[in-house]
């Protein structure tokens, strides 16, 4: 996968995942809401602090242009570890063959749009 579509990745996981809350926590709705990359120009920005500090913890894990399923899943992991426990808890309720799924279906979206 591509390391620019990660951020998108991590937003549709989460998303799908409060989605099917009952009551989700205000937290995970307002970084859900900044962290929204379809709300702005282009689909690979959200907003610029999340966007920025997703980078900056991306570089700091090493990830390059290109990232293997399971190394992108564990960085994403990382990174919402980072911004609260409570949202990488969450990622855990993906498995990591619909975690693949997902970056697959991602990658052929943002390619077609290009």
């Amino acid at each position: 996968m591509k390391r620019k579509y990660l951020h998108v990745a991590m937003f549709r996981a989460i998303d799908c995942l409060y989605d099917e809350m009952k009551t989700p926590p205000e937290v995970l709705s307002t970084f859900l809401s900044d962290a929204n990359p379809y709300i702005w120009a282009d689909h690979s920005t959200a907003d610029p602090a999340i966007q920025a500090d997703f980078d900056k913890f991306m570089d700091k894990q090493n990830i390059g242009d290109e990232v293997d399923a399971e190394t992108a899943y564990n960085a994403v992991k990382n990174f919402l570890a980072e911004q609260n426990i409570q949202f990488a808890e969450l990622l855990e309720d993906i498995s990591l063959d619909e975690w693949k799924e997902l970056c697959d279906i991602i990658t052929e979206e943002e390619e077609s749009r290009q």
